[in-house]
Protein backbone atom coordinates (compact mmCIF):
# COMPACT_ATOMS: atom_id res chain seq x y z
CA UNK A 1 0.00 0.00 0.00
CA UNK A 2 1.11 3.29 -0.96
CA UNK A 3 0.50 6.27 1.48
CA UNK A 4 1.67 8.48 -1.92
CA UNK A 5 -0.94 7.26 -4.31
CA UNK A 6 -3.34 7.67 -1.57
CA UNK A 7 -2.74 10.97 -0.92
CA UNK A 8 -2.74 12.26 -4.39
CA UNK A 9 -6.27 10.13 -4.80
CA UNK A 10 -7.33 12.21 -1.71
CA UNK A 11 -6.70 15.20 -2.63
CA UNK A 12 -7.89 14.98 -6.35
CA UNK A 13 -11.02 13.97 -4.21
CA UNK A 14 -11.13 16.94 -2.09
CA UNK A 15 -9.98 19.70 -4.94
CA UNK A 16 -13.52 17.81 -6.82
CA UNK A 17 -15.68 17.95 -3.61
CA UNK A 18 -15.30 21.91 -2.43
CA UNK A 19 -15.85 22.51 -6.08
CA UNK A 20 -19.17 21.42 -6.00
CA UNK A 21 -21.97 24.21 -5.98
CA UNK A 22 -24.11 21.84 -3.98
CA UNK A 23 -22.10 21.66 -0.97
CA UNK A 24 -21.37 25.37 -1.38
CA UNK A 25 -25.32 25.54 -1.15
CA UNK A 26 -25.44 23.39 1.95
CA UNK A 27 -22.80 25.25 3.91
CA UNK A 28 -24.51 28.86 3.12
CA UNK A 29 -28.38 27.30 4.07
CA UNK A 30 -26.20 25.67 7.32
CA UNK A 31 -24.76 28.88 8.18
CA UNK A 32 -28.17 30.52 7.78
CA UNK A 33 -29.94 28.27 10.27
CA UNK A 34 -26.81 28.57 12.86
CA UNK A 35 -27.69 32.83 12.24
CA UNK A 36 -31.62 31.68 12.92
CA UNK A 37 -30.98 29.86 15.98
CA UNK A 38 -30.21 33.77 17.62
CA UNK A 39 -34.00 34.51 16.35
CA UNK A 40 -35.35 31.59 17.71
CA UNK A 41 -33.59 31.83 20.86
CA UNK A 42 -35.30 35.22 21.71
CA UNK A 43 -38.76 33.39 21.73
CA UNK A 44 -38.20 31.16 24.57
CA UNK A 45 -38.69 31.02 28.35
CA UNK A 46 -35.34 31.84 30.14
CA UNK A 47 -33.55 28.78 27.57
CA UNK A 48 -32.36 31.49 25.10
CA UNK A 49 -28.40 29.51 25.72
CA UNK A 50 -30.26 25.89 25.31
CA UNK A 51 -31.80 27.04 22.20
CA UNK A 52 -28.79 28.55 20.69
CA UNK A 53 -26.34 25.39 21.46
CA UNK A 54 -29.13 22.28 20.86
CA UNK A 55 -30.61 23.55 17.55
CA UNK A 56 -27.10 24.83 16.48
CA UNK A 57 -25.60 21.18 17.20
CA UNK A 58 -28.28 19.22 15.77
CA UNK A 59 -28.00 20.98 12.61
CA UNK A 60 -24.55 20.40 11.94
CA UNK A 61 -25.38 16.79 12.85
CA UNK A 62 -27.77 16.68 9.86
CA UNK A 63 -25.88 19.10 7.76
CA UNK A 64 -23.00 17.00 7.99
CA UNK A 65 -24.88 13.86 7.53
CA UNK A 66 -26.41 15.05 4.00
CA UNK A 67 -22.99 16.27 3.02
CA UNK A 68 -21.67 12.91 3.80
CA UNK A 69 -24.23 10.97 1.64
CA UNK A 70 -24.30 13.46 -1.37
CA UNK A 71 -20.27 13.23 -1.74
CA UNK A 72 -20.49 9.74 -0.78
CA UNK A 73 -22.87 8.58 -3.27
CA UNK A 74 -21.87 10.00 -6.21
CA UNK A 75 -18.21 11.31 -6.25
CA UNK A 76 -17.38 7.25 -7.13
CA UNK A 77 -20.27 7.29 -9.22
CA UNK A 78 -19.00 10.36 -11.40
CA UNK A 79 -15.39 8.62 -12.14
CA UNK A 80 -16.94 5.65 -13.75
CA UNK A 81 -19.14 7.74 -15.63
CA UNK A 82 -16.72 10.24 -16.94
CA UNK A 83 -14.71 7.20 -17.87
CA UNK A 84 -11.68 8.97 -15.84
CA UNK A 85 -11.64 5.52 -13.69
CA UNK A 86 -10.62 3.72 -16.58
CA UNK A 87 -7.70 5.90 -17.19
CA UNK A 88 -6.66 6.01 -13.50
CA UNK A 89 -6.96 1.52 -12.40
CA UNK A 90 -4.32 0.70 -15.45
CA UNK A 91 -1.94 2.82 -13.53
CA UNK A 92 0.04 1.17 -10.80
CA UNK A 93 -2.52 1.76 -7.76
CA UNK A 94 -4.62 -0.89 -6.43
CA UNK A 95 -8.46 -0.49 -6.28
CA UNK A 96 -8.08 -0.59 -2.71
CA UNK A 97 -5.72 2.19 -2.72
CA UNK A 98 -8.31 4.38 -4.98
CA UNK A 99 -11.19 3.69 -2.91
CA UNK A 100 -9.13 4.93 0.44
CA UNK A 101 -7.83 7.74 -1.36
CA UNK A 102 -11.98 8.47 -2.49
CA UNK A 103 -12.88 7.68 1.37
CA UNK A 104 -10.16 10.06 2.80
CA UNK A 105 -10.72 13.22 0.38
CA UNK A 106 -14.48 13.16 1.49
CA UNK A 107 -13.87 12.54 5.00
CA UNK A 108 -11.61 15.37 5.23
CA UNK A 109 -14.16 17.72 3.30
CA UNK A 110 -16.53 17.00 5.72
CA UNK A 111 -14.32 17.86 8.41
CA UNK A 112 -13.52 21.06 6.75
CA UNK A 113 -17.28 21.56 6.69
CA UNK A 114 -17.91 20.29 10.62
CA UNK A 115 -15.17 22.78 11.49
CA UNK A 116 -16.29 25.79 9.55
CA UNK A 117 -20.00 24.85 11.24
CA UNK A 118 -18.06 24.40 14.50
CA UNK A 119 -16.73 27.98 14.20
CA UNK A 120 -19.61 29.85 13.54
CA UNK A 121 -21.43 27.93 16.30
CA UNK A 122 -18.93 28.68 18.71
CA UNK A 123 -19.23 32.56 17.43
CA UNK A 124 -23.16 32.20 17.71
CA UNK A 125 -22.80 30.81 21.33
CA UNK A 126 -20.28 33.71 22.22
CA UNK A 127 -23.08 35.95 20.88
CA UNK A 128 -25.78 34.30 22.79
CA UNK A 129 -23.65 34.44 25.83
CA UNK A 130 -22.80 38.51 25.73
CA UNK A 131 -19.30 38.27 24.59
CA UNK A 132 -17.13 41.27 24.33
CA UNK A 133 -18.74 42.92 21.39
CA UNK A 134 -14.91 43.86 19.85
CA UNK A 135 -13.78 40.37 20.28
CA UNK A 136 -17.00 39.12 18.17
CA UNK A 137 -16.34 41.70 15.44
CA UNK A 138 -13.08 42.05 15.48
CA UNK A 139 -12.09 38.30 15.32
CA UNK A 140 -14.30 36.98 12.58
CA UNK A 141 -13.15 40.13 10.40
CA UNK A 142 -9.63 39.14 11.12
CA UNK A 143 -10.36 36.13 10.15
CA UNK A 144 -11.77 37.26 6.56
CA UNK A 145 -8.97 39.50 5.79
CA UNK A 146 -6.55 36.65 6.69
CA UNK A 147 -8.62 33.93 4.10
CA UNK A 148 -8.70 36.32 1.19
CA UNK A 149 -4.76 37.36 2.19
CA UNK A 150 -4.12 33.60 1.92
CA UNK A 151 -5.72 33.14 -0.91
CA UNK A 152 -3.75 35.72 -2.78
CA UNK A 153 -0.39 34.61 -1.80
CA UNK A 154 -0.46 31.46 -1.50
CA UNK A 155 0.48 28.93 -4.39
CA UNK A 156 -1.45 25.70 -3.87
CA UNK A 157 -5.06 27.38 -2.69
CA UNK A 158 -6.09 23.33 -2.05
CA UNK A 159 -4.82 23.27 1.77
CA UNK A 160 -5.93 27.17 2.70
CA UNK A 161 -9.25 26.32 3.30
CA UNK A 162 -8.24 23.18 5.66
CA UNK A 163 -5.92 25.62 8.03
CA UNK A 164 -8.01 28.58 7.92
CA UNK A 165 -10.84 26.61 9.13
CA UNK A 166 -8.54 25.06 12.36
CA UNK A 167 -7.96 28.49 12.56
CA UNK A 168 -11.21 30.09 12.90
CA UNK A 169 -12.38 26.68 15.05
CA UNK A 170 -9.32 27.72 17.56
CA UNK A 171 -10.38 31.58 17.45
CA UNK A 172 -14.03 31.19 18.10
CA UNK A 173 -13.12 28.49 20.98
CA UNK A 174 -11.27 31.42 22.49
CA UNK A 175 -13.91 33.70 22.25
CA UNK A 176 -16.13 31.06 23.69
CA UNK A 177 -13.90 30.89 26.46
CA UNK A 178 -13.97 34.43 27.96
CA UNK A 179 -18.02 33.76 29.29
CA UNK A 180 -19.54 31.08 30.43
CA UNK A 181 -20.10 28.65 27.88
CA UNK A 182 -20.26 24.37 27.67
CA UNK A 183 -17.19 24.71 25.54
CA UNK A 184 -15.93 21.11 26.27
CA UNK A 185 -19.43 19.84 25.40
CA UNK A 186 -19.78 21.83 22.21
CA UNK A 187 -16.27 20.50 20.73
CA UNK A 188 -17.21 17.25 21.84
CA UNK A 189 -20.08 17.00 20.06
CA UNK A 190 -17.91 18.44 16.82
CA UNK A 191 -16.49 15.54 17.11
CA UNK A 192 -18.88 13.22 17.36
CA UNK A 193 -20.14 14.39 14.29
CA UNK A 194 -16.95 13.67 12.74
CA UNK A 195 -17.26 10.20 14.15
CA UNK A 196 -20.80 10.16 12.33
CA UNK A 197 -19.19 11.19 9.22
CA UNK A 198 -16.28 8.50 9.54
CA UNK A 199 -18.78 5.51 9.29
CA UNK A 200 -21.45 7.54 6.70
CA UNK A 201 -18.75 7.67 4.30
CA UNK A 202 -17.57 4.24 4.90
CA UNK A 203 -21.18 3.12 4.18
CA UNK A 204 -22.10 5.66 1.03
CA UNK A 205 -19.18 3.79 -0.46
CA UNK A 206 -20.02 0.58 0.39
CA UNK A 207 -23.37 0.84 -1.76
CA UNK A 208 -21.51 3.24 -4.26
CA UNK A 209 -19.40 0.84 -5.60
CA UNK A 210 -21.76 -1.41 -6.92
CA UNK A 211 -24.91 0.88 -7.08
CA UNK A 212 -26.54 4.00 -8.68
CA UNK A 213 -26.04 7.51 -6.96
CA UNK A 214 -29.60 7.76 -6.12
CA UNK A 215 -29.64 3.70 -4.63
CA UNK A 216 -26.87 4.72 -2.43
CA UNK A 217 -28.31 7.60 -1.21
CA UNK A 218 -31.16 6.02 -0.44
CA UNK A 219 -29.59 3.08 1.42
CA UNK A 220 -27.14 5.27 2.87
CA UNK A 221 -29.94 7.42 4.22
CA UNK A 222 -31.79 4.37 5.69
CA UNK A 223 -28.69 3.33 7.18
CA UNK A 224 -28.55 5.96 9.02
CA UNK A 225 -32.12 6.13 10.09
CA UNK A 226 -32.34 2.80 11.11
CA UNK A 227 -29.32 3.26 12.85
CA UNK A 228 -30.82 6.23 15.13
CA UNK A 229 -33.66 4.56 15.80
CA UNK A 230 -33.50 1.07 15.94
CA UNK A 231 -31.48 1.11 19.60
CA UNK A 232 -34.63 3.21 20.88
CA UNK A 233 -37.13 1.26 19.32
CA UNK A 234 -35.80 -1.70 20.78
CA UNK A 235 -35.41 -0.63 24.32
CA UNK A 236 -39.09 0.94 24.31
CA UNK A 237 -41.85 -0.31 26.27
CA UNK A 238 -44.51 -1.05 24.08
CA UNK A 239 -47.76 -3.11 22.86
CA UNK A 240 -47.60 -1.49 19.34
CA UNK A 241 -44.73 -3.60 17.87
CA UNK A 242 -45.11 -7.77 17.52
CA UNK A 243 -42.45 -10.10 19.03
CA UNK A 244 -41.30 -10.94 15.00
CA UNK A 245 -40.65 -7.10 14.55
CA UNK A 246 -39.07 -6.79 17.93
CA UNK A 247 -36.61 -9.46 16.82
CA UNK A 248 -36.12 -7.72 13.17
CA UNK A 249 -35.32 -3.87 15.29
CA UNK A 250 -33.63 -6.07 17.73
CA UNK A 251 -30.89 -7.67 15.03
CA UNK A 252 -31.06 -4.61 13.00
CA UNK A 253 -29.38 -2.90 16.22
CA UNK A 254 -27.06 -5.41 16.42
CA UNK A 255 -25.98 -5.32 13.08
CA UNK A 256 -26.41 -1.26 11.70
CA UNK A 257 -23.96 1.16 13.45
CA UNK A 258 -25.37 3.12 16.53
CA UNK A 259 -25.93 6.58 15.42
CA UNK A 260 -27.06 7.45 18.44
CA UNK A 261 -23.47 7.31 19.95
CA UNK A 262 -22.66 9.99 18.44
CA UNK A 263 -25.67 12.41 19.53
CA UNK A 264 -25.51 11.55 23.49
CA UNK A 265 -27.97 13.52 26.12
CA UNK A 266 -26.27 16.91 27.34
CA UNK A 267 -25.01 15.22 30.88
CA UNK A 268 -23.24 12.51 28.91
CA UNK A 269 -20.57 14.97 28.02
CA UNK A 270 -21.08 17.96 30.99
CA UNK A 271 -21.48 15.30 34.02
CA UNK A 272 -18.14 14.16 35.78
CA UNK A 273 -19.69 10.63 36.19
CA UNK A 274 -21.97 9.01 33.58
CA UNK A 275 -23.73 5.66 32.70
CA UNK A 276 -20.74 5.39 29.74
CA UNK A 277 -18.14 6.88 32.02
CA UNK A 278 -16.13 10.26 31.83
CA UNK A 279 -16.70 12.47 29.11
CA UNK A 280 -13.30 11.62 27.98
CA UNK A 281 -13.73 8.17 27.78
CA UNK A 282 -17.18 7.83 26.00
CA UNK A 283 -15.16 10.47 23.50
CA UNK A 284 -12.76 7.85 23.05
CA UNK A 285 -14.60 5.02 23.22
CA UNK A 286 -17.55 6.23 20.67
CA UNK A 287 -14.58 7.54 18.05
CA UNK A 288 -13.34 3.72 18.74
CA UNK A 289 -16.16 2.41 17.54
CA UNK A 290 -16.56 4.60 14.67
CA UNK A 291 -13.13 3.57 13.08
CA UNK A 292 -13.70 0.52 13.44
CA UNK A 293 -16.88 0.01 12.29
CA UNK A 294 -15.73 2.52 9.15
CA UNK A 295 -12.35 0.11 8.42
CA UNK A 296 -14.94 -2.94 8.36
CA UNK A 297 -17.37 -1.67 5.85
CA UNK A 298 -14.04 -0.44 4.05
CA UNK A 299 -12.74 -3.86 3.63
CA UNK A 300 -15.90 -5.23 2.34
CA UNK A 301 -16.07 -2.28 0.16
CA UNK A 302 -13.10 -3.09 -1.19
CA UNK A 303 -13.71 -6.61 -2.03
CA UNK A 304 -17.02 -5.46 -3.55
CA UNK A 305 -15.18 -3.46 -5.77
CA UNK A 306 -11.86 -5.33 -6.88
CA UNK A 307 -14.17 -7.95 -8.14
CA UNK A 308 -16.31 -5.33 -10.20
CA UNK A 309 -16.15 -5.47 -13.69
CA UNK A 310 -15.91 -1.95 -15.42
CA UNK A 311 -15.34 -3.28 -19.20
Amino acid sequence: MSVARIYAIALNTYREAVRDRVLIGVLVLAAAVLALTLALAELSLDQQMRVVTDLGLASISLFSVVVAIFLGSSLLYKEIERKTLYVILPKPIARFEFLLGKYFGIVATCAVFIAIMGALQLLVTAIQAQASTTLVIAVPVALLVSLGIAFLVAKDRTLVVPIWSLVALGASAWICSTVDVELFQLLASFLLSLGEVLILTAVALLFSSFSTPFLTGAFTFGVWLVGRAAHDMVAMETRVLSPAMKSLLRWLAEFLPNFNLFVPGRNTLVATTTAFGEPLTYLATSMGYAILYAGATLFIAALIFRRRDFL
